[in-house]
């Protein structure tokens, strides 16, 4: 609010994490099922991820927002698509496709025009990425940006259509701890945002220079593969 700056933080779903009190120790990406389990409520599964995620980085989580795949196309379709420059050939013949199959997803390097079906799996995607899950996380940085300035067009943002399309979807598919009273200060300050100097970081286990390291963990008879800190706590990851 001060700056007007922002920064997109991206935290790999094999991440080894522990949650206080709960004698859980898993990957990331299961905590907010665990939290559905365990205390039989989302926005309390929601409010555990923020405090795992709080934990990470020294950060104070206010705000959050949960979306699942039908809504993410929604809310790009209701945009009437995103603006994406693809920096590589995409082909994945082993992409989830509906009752356990698979469908092949392509997408050729340069400019697209991208709607809702194929804005997700341009996120989703990640056999055919060198990067694997980290490359998949710039993906999802570029796609937030391209959603974030077209919401915030001209086009947009002076279209009454548009915006009751775009809140309509966000109305049925997002769960969030914002209420409706503070929607109106949240537009007035995304409209001040710099966005010719976002920070984009993606904590990786990718090079030398990288915050992460692989490890494995036991579960039962499996030796998982997950990701943890390099220098065994988390001073480095708050630092950035």
């Amino acid at each position: 609010p001060e700056t007007n700056q922002v920064a997109l933080f991206s935290i790999p779903r094999d991440f080894f994490v522990t949650i206080k009190n709960g004698g859980f120790e898993n990957k990331i990406n299961s905590v907010y099922q665990y939290g559905i389990n365990s205390l039989g409520d989302s926005n309390q599964a929601a409010d555990l991820v923020a405090e795992v995620v709080g934990d990470i980085t020294a950060l104070d989580i206010d705000y959050y927002a949960v979306l699942n795949f039908d809504g993410f196309e929604k809310i790009i379709d209701s945009l009437g698509g995103i603006n994406i420059m693809n920096d590589k050939d995409i082909y994945d013949a082993r992409y989830p496709g509906p009752n356990y199959s698979y469908e092949t997803f392509k997408l050729s390097k340069g400019f697209h025009q991208l709607d809702g079906a194929t804005a997700l799996k341009y996120v989703r995607e990640r056999h055919n990425d060198p990067g694997g899950d980290f490359g998949r996380a710039k993906r999802q940085q570029q796609v937030l940006q391209a959603t974030k300035n077209k919401i915030f067009s001209a086009s947009t943002m002076l279209n009454v259509v548009a915006l009751n399309n775009l809140f309509d979807a966000l109305g049925e598919t997002i769960q969030t701890n914002i209420t409706p009273d503070e929607i109106g200060s949240f537009i007035e300050l995304a409209k001040k945002i710099d966005t010719q100097n976002i920070n984009n970081f993606v904590l990786d286990a990718w090079d030398k220079d990288s915050l992460l390291k692989v490890t494995h963990v036991l579960y039962g008879n499996i030796n998982a593969f997950v990701l943890i800190p390099r220098v065994g706590n988390y001073s480095e990851i708050q630092d950035v």
